[in-house]
């Protein structure tokens, strides 16, 4: 499953990745574009731009199931 995921940095977030990525799903990290990489902590997946303002997102949110 192709899952996208805001507040990806925080605590929850970043805990709540790993265990969908060991889970086998596809993460995709909403970010907007001033995070910092530093702050994603190495995880797996990718990121997707996020403009929360606006509501765009990048085109790798392309056929998210959640």
């Amino acid at each position: 499953m192709k899952i996208l995921i805001t507040g990806s940095t925080g605590l929850v977030g970043s805990a709540l990745v790993q265990d969908l990525q060991r889970a086998g799903h596809t993460v995709c990290r909403l970010v907007r574009p001033n995070t910092a990489a530093e702050a994603r902590g190495g995880a797996q997946g990718f990121d997707v731009h996020w403009d929360p303002a606006t509501g765009e997102l990048g085109g790798a949110a392309v056929g998210a199931d959640a």
